[in-house]
């Protein structure tokens, strides 16, 4: 054979080994895979027809979050990363969620589609590309907790089911609120974990970087995979962590620095609106309660029958606005006390799941501000985990119902904060999995299959 035959053999070779890992990867995550079509359908479903089938009015059920997070987008597709946190947007976080909604912002501007920001519409015509796009990316997160699971020795039965669990704990997240970048940025820190139990450093300090650069709630993870990477790897692994942040905010900070520093500094809150908590009370005050004076637009009827649409000037009162206080300071530090305990104890895969559990339940316990969408990420870790018995399975399951249910109750500070914890803390301790259990002993999972278990060591 000649040498450019030989070389054509390879490439065809190489080729075809390449599909098939593609067509087994593809086959091994078919579920979630399919539940991320599932999840865009039901939601598209859910926006069009809540309004005139539900509650028999013509409207669209579109999260009015995301609006903002779109504007912010738009700024990125145009070249103006600079303008983010003076766009009006309402972006108190890292802008990582902004340049990945950038080509949807890019492809709804270049089609001429109307959109819901500044002010809101019926019918935005831009919910057809926005709504399975934002929908789409946010469910990815399924195919690593899948992968996550899979890891943990479920079998494949257990883990469609812990992959419909996770779905449903999703739906609201991303159809009611919009809050795609709370799963994205869940999922790249557990491929970042997953990297860190397969002693690859650099794609883990990478992983991280890009998961913090979207939202910063995964910082309560990086501790506890700082303390399960060797000491010689943690200045690199930081340098990876912290440089997508530092890159995107950059020109923010250099263009903006008022708006820009106050966003992710101070990241105002409005507990007339959202949940307040216990902990609102040490929450340092932005602004009190004020009447002000607002525009809105409307329409108005003149004489023989003729509309027009006009802006009037409207009074009326502003809630107060809070800081974060020092809730998330203490989050931060009890999920550096878990890295302490993870670099003394090396705990094995199971468990530093079940912890990286806790320490996202820890946002949950220290917040001034709450809102519903903040309990799914230890909830979904939770998922991975419970579904090892029926017993602990059937008890997560109406925790998390009931918890979803109060969650979105409009109550007094304690009286919303402490159920909520309650159920959380019933949620994350059936998820508790044993610290060591004898090579010869299987465990019985919901699917009837058995499961060898996991090492104790790392």
């Amino acid at each position: 054979m000649t040498e450019v035959g030989a070389g054509l053999a390879r490439s065809s070779m190489y080729g075809t080994t390449a599909s098939a890992r593609i067509g087994v990867a593809l086959r091994r995550r078919l579920v979630p895979l399919a539940m991320i079509g599932a999840l865009v359908l039901v939601s598209l479903l859910y926006s069009l027809l809540w309004g005139p089938v539900v509650a028999h009015h013509s409207y669209w059920v579109v999260p009015g979050d995301l609006w903002g997070t779109f504007r912010t987008a738009q700024f990125v597709s145009w070249g103006d990363i600079g303008d983010l946190y003076n766009t009006g947007g309402g972006l108190v976080s890292l802008p990582g969620i902004s340049v990945v909604l950038a080509p949807a912002a890019l492809l709804i501007d270049h089609l001429g589609l109307s959109i819901g920001f500044p002010i809101g519409i019926q019918h935005p015509s831009a919910w057809f590309v926005l709504g399975p796009y934002e929908v789409g990316l946010g469910a990815l997160v399924l195919v690593p907790l899948d992968s996550l699971a899979e890891r943990m020795g479920l079998g494949r039965g257990a883990r469609n089911l812990s992959t419909f669990a996770e779905a449903a704990v999703l739906f609201p997240v991303l159809a009611i609120w919009g809050h795609p970048e709370d799963s994205i940025a869940l999922a790249l820190a557990i491929w970042g974990l997953e990297a860190a139990f397969d002693d690859h450093w650099r794609r883990a300090g990478w992983l991280l970087g890009l998961a913090l650069a979207t939202q910063p709630l995964v910082v309560l993870i990086v501790p506890i995979v700082v303390g399960l990477a060797p000491s010689r790897e943690w200045p690199k692994l930081a340098l990876r962590a912290v440089l997508p942040s530092a890159l995107l905010v950059a020109i923010p900070l250099a263009e903006s620095w008022r708006q820009t520093t106050t966003a992710l500094l101070k990241q105002p809150n409005y507990p007339r609106i959202d949940h307040a908590t216990p902990w609102l009370v040490f929450a340092p005050v932005l602004s009190r309660t004020r009447s002000i004076v607002v525009p809105h637009f409307g329409q108005l009827k003149l004489a023989g029958g003729t509309e027009r649409f006009t802006t009037s000037l409207v009074h009326t009162v502003a809630g107060e606005v809070v800081a974060a206080g020092p809730g998330r300071l203490i989050s931060i530090a009890l999920a550096c006390g878990l890295g302490v305990y993870v670099w003394r104890r090396r705990p094995g895969q199971e468990q530093l799941v079940w912890l990286c559990c806790v320490a996202l339940g820890l946002r949950c316990v220290f917040e001034a501000v709450m809102d519903p969408y903040y309990l799914w990420p230890p909830l979904a870790l939770a998922f991975v985990l419970v579904v090892r018995r029926w017993p602990r399975f059937a008890v997560a399951c109406a925790a998390s119902a009931a918890l979803t249910w109060w969650s979105y109750r409009h109550i007094g500070p304690w009286e919303w904060w402490l159920p909520v914890v309650i159920l959380l803390g019933v949620v994350v301790a059936a998820a508790w999995p044993a610290t060591k259990r004898p090579e010869s002993q299987s465990e019985t999972l919901v699917d009837g299959s058995a499961r060898r278990p996991v090492g104790a060591g790392v």
